[in-house]
């Protein structure tokens, strides 16, 4: 492990960061930034003229959001803010503007080289590195990892937060609450995907929503305060080190659901996995889709992280003393008292629950890229339970360093394809979007 854990720091790090930059640019050269710019035709893109078009996109969206909901979008927002202070989210959400951009190709992308069959759509990175880029070995590694990745990132790393939230808060055992969340789990994933749809379609929404409204009634009850904390995020944003941790900070929120927490500069915007969940979506038009992905982006980090902090900032005396899910429940139990605990029990629950449903998905849809019999899903589903069980229990550093050297590997061979990609199968956005 400690082998591995040399790799993630010193070499997967650096090139995975330096990856993700490259494939920003490129796509920004590319595209002219349109897809950010033309914020009209992203608002139609949503509208669209065809009712079950706009259903089936929205239900896709739902599905990848779901992935991207984990237990980070609490945790990495405190921990900016106690690394870097308030300047740090300035740069958070400067950060997420760039993640757009690239989620926006890897939608596209994935749209144009999906396949249809049993009038169903299957699709996400493996798929273009194998139609686009002529890298069929390369895909079936690039699957291999994401399956990987959806035994500890999206299911034992996310199961351990819950348990050890339930524990702290309820005084719940951990071997019980792994048990109930997989028994609901298997009842979710074992029929069919259509099922998982149906959940995150009805659940997200709900979820994030009710995030948003907890998060905004302590911002209301504080609104003579909010133009002072702008200030002081402005302000202190352009300090570096306020900027640094920022970014940092933001990079380690979206990889703590992907496994890149100790320090390895990723997101989930160039990850490969959404895509696979995007390219569901019954639509001729892959750019439509794209914009459903920027706007997945901005729910995910722009507004629900962006709540997050403004909560904590509120409270700025809890900085120096809390830090990750503390210095959050501290900030909550300011205004809502001991119900705080609860509240935050409840969200980490559908957060992950929500977290683990979807990367079950990717992961059976990495199956099937290998083979369409349905018993190795089957086989993989019950792998997946009995491991979330024992992920309720186990203390995860190893499963961390796993987590990270498969999301890093995932990330570089992703936006390494987007980029060689993107010159052909992306120009024309200037004049779609």
């Amino acid at each position: 492990m400690n082998y591995i854990k040399t790799i993630n720091s010193y070499i997967l790090s650096p090139i995975m960061f330096s990856v993700l930059l490259l494939c920003f640019v490129c796509i920004l050269i590319i595209t002219g930034g349109k897809p950010l710019t033309t914020p009209r035709k992203i608002l139609l893109a949503f509208i669209g003229d065809n009712k079950k078009e706009r259903a089936s996109s929205f239900r896709a969206m739902t599905l990848a959001l779901a992935g991207t909901l984990g237990v980070g979008n609490i945790v990495g927002v405190a921990t900016a803010i106690h690394s870097g202070g308030a300047g740090s989210v300035f740069w958070m959400v400067m950060s997420a503007f760039c993640a757009m951009l690239i989620k926006y190709a890897e939608i596209v992308l994935a749209l144009k080289f999906r396949i249809k069959e049993n009038e169903s759509y299957h699709g996400g990175a493996a798929y273009y590195i194998k139609y686009g880029m002529n890298k069929p070995l390369l895909a079936g590694f690039f699957s291999f990892l994401c399956i990987i990745a959806s035994l500890t990132i999206g299911n034992m790393i996310q199961i351990n937060a819950v348990t050890q939230a339930a524990k702290s808060e309820l005084n719940i055992p951990p071997f019980f609450t792994g048990v109930v969340i997989f028994v609901l789990v298997f009842y979710v994933i074992y029929k069919d995907a259509k099922r998982i749809s149906d959940f995150t379609m009805g659940v997200v929404p709900v979820l994030s929503l009710l995030f948003i409204v907890f998060s905004c009634a302590v911002v209301i009850a504080n609104i003579d305060l909010v133009p002072e904390i702008l200030k002081k995020i402005v302000t202190d944003a352009f300090r570096t080190d306020s900027a640094v941790s920022g970014i940092l900070g933001f990079l380690f929120m979206r990889s703590l659901r992907f496994g890149v927490v100790r320090g390895i500069g990723s997101n989930e915007a160039g990850c490969g996995t959404a895509p696979t969940a995007h390219a569901t979506a019954k639509t001729d038009s892959p750019e439509k889709q794209g914009c459903w992905g920027i706007f997945e982006v901005f729910v995910d980090t722009v507004l629900i992280c962006s709540l997050s902090a403004f909560v904590i900032l509120i409270y700025p005396e809890n900085i120096s003393k809390y830090n990750g899910m503390e210095l959050v429940a501290r900030s909550f139990e300011r205004f809502y008292g001991k119900a705080a605990g609860y509240i935050l029990t409840a969200s980490i629950f559908f957060f992950a629950f929500s977290t683990i449903i979807s990367w079950s998905y990717y992961a059976m849809e990495s199956i099937y890229f290998f083979t369409k019999k349905e018993i190795y899903r089957k086989i993989y589903i019950y792998l997946y339970c009995v491991i979330g069980v024992l992920g309720a229990v186990m203390t995860l550093d190893a499963v961390w360093e796993l987590s990270d050297m498969t999301i890093s590997l995932m990330t570089i061979i992703n936006c390494i394809c987007i980029i060689a990609l993107s010159k052909k199968h992306l120009n024309f956005t200037k004049n779609c979007v």
